[in-house]
């Protein structure tokens, strides 16, 4: 299951207090958004775990002991300057309408700045078929939509890259509905392709990844035809052929919890594509295993990797919707701070220690704020400890305020 559309539960947050974007008239950023200063790493605290979750916590640190383990086996192979960039959520294309209510760019702008603060380099969006459909509503609407988007990013000096994928129609996840079964697979291709060249023509971005979770995919369209690697890379050659890429970079790959996915890259490999895409959730050993597997194929078919999605999932495994709703209830509380700040550093070092050329964790929300664990919190159900965390994102951003978890991403950017 893709965090594609759970970040649609909390974007709205964005939009529920008056997030006052600090740019000057033609949108460039003033001197109040500069990248801030830090002179050393945060100093991180030990949390005090609730009873409940002390498990879950130990499993989660011995998980990052691992990975540590296997990046220092790494880190003297020659590091890399990757790009580091965060998503942009409330631009996520499973909020639908949502996207073209006024205050949106309002949201897009004070996140944009509040990134740059911390020194991020660059931003990743989700637009999601069929939005760009001829026969969608409002199609011009979003295209314009996202095409203004891109000249706010590149107004701050930053980077942008465009995950292209599917709607969650059918799921808790998204407002846009679509029904795949209508839609014969050639034509779905056809349709995609023309969806590539219009992000490639109106939006333009330094990368484009086509297909990033096969298994996804497959699962919220009914095509089977990506269930396996040479199935999956016919399907890009077709999307690629013919495209019109001007100066953006293609890419393809798979999430670190698919066993084959090594496979799915060696096999996009053998396409024109120019990079491996890779996603990680969760941190196990079988995916720790896995990413350095995929960016070992990538280095032996000479191309670099965009690690464009990856952030400290709260569970052991990759379930279905009911284990991204039982993420959503853990994710928000402050406790796991220390955990997500060691787990950004530990993605940076990945990055700079494999050929990574971008890399974007997912859940910027929290560079801003968390909710504590407390009485008033355990046990409140999805819906609301949302809203209260929302309130705190909002006001954070309107403060200009971060978490530990977003210095730390700071001061993983500047490697110190």
């Amino acid at each position: 299951m893709s965090r594609f559309a759970i970040g649609l539960l909390i974007v709205s947050l964005l939009l529920l207090g008056a997030c006052r974007s600090r740019t000057d008239s033609t949108g460039a950023t003033s001197a109040a958004t500069q990248p801030m200063a830090t002179s050393a790493p945060p100093t991180v605290q030990p949390a005090q775990v609730p009873a409940e979750y002390s498990q879950l916590y130990q499993s989660l640190s011995q998980g990052l002991d691992a990975w540590q383990q296997s990046l220092q086996q790494r880190s003297a192979t020659g590091a890399t300057a990757p790009i580091f960039g965060a998503h942009l959520l409330v631009a996520n294309a499973n909020r639908g309408t949502a996207l073209l209510e006024p205050s949106t760019m309002t949201a897009v702008d004070s996140s944009l700045d509040r990134l740059k603060q911390l020194g991020v380099q660059g931003v990743t969006i989700t637009i999601s078929f069929p939005l760009f459909n001829a026969d969608q509503p409002q199609a011009a609407d979003y295209l314009s939509f996202y095409a203004t988007v891109a000249r706010h990013v590149r107004d701050r000096g930053l980077k942008l890259s465009v995950e292209q994928h599917v709607a969650f129609s059918g799921t808790p996840f998204s407002s846009v509905q679509f029904d795949y079964t209508k839609l014969p697979f050639d034509q779905f291709v056809a349709l995609d392709h023309r969806m590539s060249q219009l992000i490639l023509d109106n939006i333009q971005p330094d990368f484009l990844t086509l297909l990033s979770e096969p298994d996804t995919f497959g699962s919220l369209t009914g095509y089977k035809q990506v269930s396996t690697p040479d199935g999956a890379a016919a399907m890009v050659g077709a999307v690629l052929a013919g495209l019109n890429r001007g100066q953006t970079k293609i890419g393809a790959g798979a999430g670190s919890w698919l066993q084959n996915a090594p496979q799915y890259a060696a096999a996009f490999a053998r396409t024109s594509i120019d990079y491996i895409d890779l996603h990680i959730y969760p941190i196990t050993p079988a995916t720790i295993q896995v990413s350095q597997a995929v960016a070992d194929a990538a280095k032996s078919a000479g191309k670099p990797v965009v690690l464009d999605e990856a952030w400290l999932y709260k569970v052991t495994g990759i379930g279905g919707v009911d284990q991204e709703a039982l993420q959503e209830l853990r994710d928000p509380f402050s406790f796991w701070a220390p955990l997500d700040s060691r787990y950004l550093a530990l993605l940076a070092q990945f990055a700079r220690a494999n050929n990574v050329a971008y890399v974007a964790p997912f859940w910027s929300t929290f560079f801003w704020a968390y909710v504590d664990y407390g009485p008033n919190t355990k046990d409140l159900q999805l819906a609301p400890l949302q809203q209260m965390t929302n309130q705190a994102v909002s006001q954070a951003l309107r403060d200009g305020t971060f978490t530990d978890t977003g210095k730390a991403y700071s001061s993983a950017i500047s490697g110190r």
